[in-house]
């Protein structure tokens, strides 16, 4: 008796319907088990939660109670300082803090998924980009060392003296490349260290020119530049926002001194451009000062400073093209018709 077989088309027609089944089934099922990862790890965020709690009732029992605010920073799957009595996994990164009242926040990751909680949050949350991982309403400041990138300016490498934690030892206009935002990068040179910053000044000039004062308000001062400025560098997120405060030095003072608050961005001051041997009226200022500059194109061929001279009411000093800071020379200044551009100085961590 002949044995029958499979033909060849039966064959095929069951691989192809099994294929079907597969691409059908594996999402499905790969959704399913991602989905079970996620309960599990928000299941973990409590447990963290929980394990905050207990530690705030235990210090409650301890004669001096929370002094202060602890903080609790993973890891790896470590949970340092230790005292933290969480059961089961601990996430691959995030922090806790606890306030000294008791309440609980959280940004904890396990490499795919971010849940966070705030203070005043009765539940968790999940934070799609792990970028922005942190504790609500928490400043997270990045460093030099986060934000410096290799890029054709800085002929695609990083200077060493920003990635081996020597920032402060990078010597005036070496080049750096900095994201800004998620999506904007922008060249700067190296000015100075300031206190635990590095200050850094902007290789161009942004968006248009502007007037020095409004409205022929002498009184007014860069109130216009300084807007215009904080406005054109306000989606520069990663840069985190300073109070500067800007000083008139002319003697008497021929406007207030300004405070500006939230602000990411500030103008060239003299004790900036002095750092880098730029003093007033001196040709000798270092090229990259005054890059970009073109005195054909109008706007584009100086920058205003915060400074203004203390030895007349002309008021502001300027960067020109091709020669450095000087006096922006005469009544233009102050009846609002000059016209210069904003170039942004910004002060990075160390």
């Amino acid at each position: 008796m002949k044995k029958k077989g499979f033909t060849l088309i039966e064959l095929l027609a069951v691989i192809v319907i099994l294929a079907i089944i597969a691409l059908i089934a594996v999402p499905v099922i790969m959704n399913i088990i991602s989905e079970s990862r996620k309960s599990a790890f928000k299941d973990t965020a409590y447990g963290i939660i929980s394990a905050g709690e207990l530690y705030y009732a235990e210090k409650l029992l301890d004669p001096n109670g929370m002094t202060e605010e602890a903080t609790f920073t993973f890891t790896d799957g470590a949970v340092s300082p230790s005292g933290l009595n969480v059961k089961g996994s601990l996430p691959k990164s995030g922090n806790m803090k606890i306030s000294q009242n008791g309440k609980v926040a959280i940004a904890v990751s396990n490499g795919t998924t971010c849940y966070v909680k705030g203070y005043e949050d009765s539940d968790v949350t999940t934070v799609e980009d792990l970028e922005d991982c942190h504790i609500p309403g928490e400043i997270v400041v990045k460093t030099i060392k986060d934000l410096a990138i290799p890029s054709a300016f800085t002929d695609n490498e990083v200077a060493s003296c920003l990635t081996d934690g020597n920032a402060s030892l990078c010597e005036p206009g070496t080049k750096v490349t900095i994201q800004v935002s998620k999506i904007e990068t922008q060249n700067f040179y190296v000015i100075s260290e300031y206190r635990d910053n590095i200050v850094l000044i902007m290789d161009r000039n942004l968006g248009e020119g502007i007037p020095w004062n409004d409205a022929l308000e002498v009184s007014d001062g860069p109130t216009r530049a300084l807007q215009y400025l904080e406005d054109q560098t306000s989606g520069w997120e990663y840069i985190t926002p300073k109070t500067y405060v800007v000083e008139d030095e002319n003697n008497p003072k021929v406007y207030a001194d300004i405070t500006r608050t939230n602000a990411r961005a500030r103008l060239l001051s003299y004790n900036d451009a002095s750092m880098v041997g730029c003093y007033l009226d001196d040709s000798n200022c270092p090229t990259w000062m005054y890059d970009n500059l073109d005195m054909s194109v109008e706007h584009r061929y100086a920058y205003w400073t915060s400074y203004a001279y203390s030895g007349g009411s002309n008021g502001a000093y300027v960067v020109f093209d091709d020669y450095g800071l000087s006096n922006s020379s005469g009544m233009w200044v102050l009846d609002g018709t000059g016209m210069c551009g904003v170039r942004p100085v910004i002060e990075i961590a160390k």
